[in-house]
């Protein structure tokens, strides 16, 4: 992603891609926000909804086994 970035722009643009959480499993992500004082209801993560988070898409299985791994509840509302 980073190439192509860098060849996509022009020689003095200078974009630096950085994901210091894609090594972190979600249950971490989830701990490291709550000590950041992250508003977590304000975060999104479904694809099949926009209203409530359906709770049946991969990434909203995700995101709630990763906040039951942390030993937290998720505090958006889901419809299932």
């Amino acid at each position: 992603m980073q190439r192509a970035i860098n060849l996509g722009t022009k020689d003095e643009t200078n974009i630096t891609i950085e994901m210091p959480l894609v090594h972190l499993k979600k249950s971490q992500i989830v701990t490291k926000a709550l000590e950041m004082s992250v508003p977590l209801e304000l975060t999104w993560s479904c694809y099949q909804s926009e209203d409530k988070a359906c709770g049946v898409c991969d990434s909203c299985r995700l995101r709630l086994k990763g906040f039951m791994e942390a030993g937290v509840s998720d505090p958006i509302s889901y419809k299932v």
